[in-house]
């Protein structure tokens, strides 16, 4: 009979295996890091396909073809985007002299109410700032600093449209591809991977549609709050509050700071206090209403760590990083979960998804005329034994 093994040395696998863990992931990061102009895409074309499952879904039930549903999923994403850009840009258009003068009359006060003097150099105001920098334009560092950010915007278009083909052929072909990277594992595992895919595959999505939702409501209620205050610019600070709170907690509170300072240089601190009253009113709002509820069975993460995901991912990874952070701590969360055998409240493998499939598959027994298949896509989610998989 073989012995037990002993405590220290049960305890002594664990840490090899732990440094073991943290090499492999050293050793991915490093690759990543070099072959980062094609993998980037591919990560970042996970979110709107997450984002987008469950449209794409309900016409994949219709029996469209896949390339027409992808081709259609593509063009509506296009479009959203364009038209929000342009509702923007009409937005700053027609503000822009309210803006242009606003600049101008912060700088009037910047050049009356600074020590000048104490700065460095024989600068006297902020004409002489503005020289300065033109000078730096000017200058051969300049011009390598303006190759340097023309090879980067290079790269980012380059980077967008290969975004564009990988979100195609995810929303075309995305079972077939997760089943390739499926076959690298052994198969008794492959259920559980599978089911864990699916579950962070779904919790990206509700996190991206819940988070918009939230951020939407946080640009209404402080545009309005704005709006009755007479502070000026209110359609593009509320626009800029929106995509602020695309950042959870911190996004918001941050963009609405800066609807504190333009109502402090237009209409003095009473009114600034005001709208900075407005800001904390809808942070509470969004704390203590909307996240609990539209977010908190999603995610199921605390705000501290909320709080320290996103100032990770913008260390790490500057603004991509930050928006990036929350929807990977709650994927690791799930697969924690997962490893711990506690079932997520929501979404794939939960306990209430998995009794209604068991009612479902029941009904479908004593309905000989009509089977699994044929029912919509948001109704029939196949589970982790079917022969499909489940939906990623």
């Amino acid at each position: 009979m073989p012995q037990e093994s002993s405590p220290a040395a049960l305890w002594g696998r664990r840490v090899w295996t732990a440094i073991g863990v943290v090499i492999l992931l050293v050793g991915l990061v490093y690759v990543a890091s070099r072959v980062s102009i094609i993998l980037t895409p591919f990560v970042l074309a996970l979110f709107p396909a997450a984002l987008l499952d469950p449209l794409a879904s309900r016409l994949r039930a219709t029996r469209i073809p896949n390339a027409v549903v992808a081709l259609l999923m593509l063009l509506f994403l296009l479009a959203a985007v364009a038209g929000a850009a342009a509702f923007i840009t009409n937005a700053l258009i027609d503000q822009w002299p309210e803006i242009v003068a606003s600049v101008v009359s912060g700088l009037d006060q910047l050049e009356r109410n600074v020590d000048w003097s104490a700065l460095p150099g024989n600068i006297t105001g902020v004409s002489d700032l503005v020289a300065e920098a033109g000078n730096g334009l000017t200058s051969g560092g300049a011009l390598t600093q303006g190759l340097n950010a023309a090879e980067a915007v290079g790269n980012f278009v380059a980077g967008l449209v290969l975004m564009l083909v990988v979100l195609f052929f995810f929303f075309k072909d995305g079972r077939r591809i997760w089943q390739g990277f499926l076959d690298f594992v052994p198969e008794r595992h492959q259920p559980r991977v599978d089911l864990v895919a699916a579950q962070s595959f779904w919790t990206v999505g509700a996190f991206f549609r819940a988070q918009i939702l939230v951020a939407l409501v946080d640009a209404i209620f402080i545009g309005l709050g704005l709006w009755l205050l007479g502070v000026p610019l209110v359609l593009p600070l509320a626009v800029l509050v929106f995509i602020g709170g695309l950042f959870p907690i911190v996004g918001a509170f941050l963009s609405g700071s800066v609807a504190v300072v333009v109502a402090l240089a237009d209409r003095g601190p009473l009114i600034a206090l005001l709208v900075l009253g407005v800001v904390l009113l809808v942070q509470q709002l969004e704390g203590h209403v909307l996240q609990p509820f539209i977010q908190g069975r999603t995610i199921s993460l605390h705000p501290l760590v909320i709080i320290f995901s996103v100032t990770a991912g913008a260390v790490l990874m500057g603004i991509l990083g930050a928006f990036l952070a929350v929807p990977v701590a709650a994927v690791i969360a799930r697969l924690v979960d997962n490893l711990r055998g506690r079932p997520p409240a929501i979404g794939p493998g939960s306990a209430k998804r998995l009794v209604a499939q068991k009612r479902r598959g029941d009904a479908e027994d004593h309905s000989p005329s009509e089977g699994a298949e044929g029912m919509p896509g948001a109704a029939f989610e196949p589970g982790p034994d079917h022969p499909k998989g489940p939906r990623p």
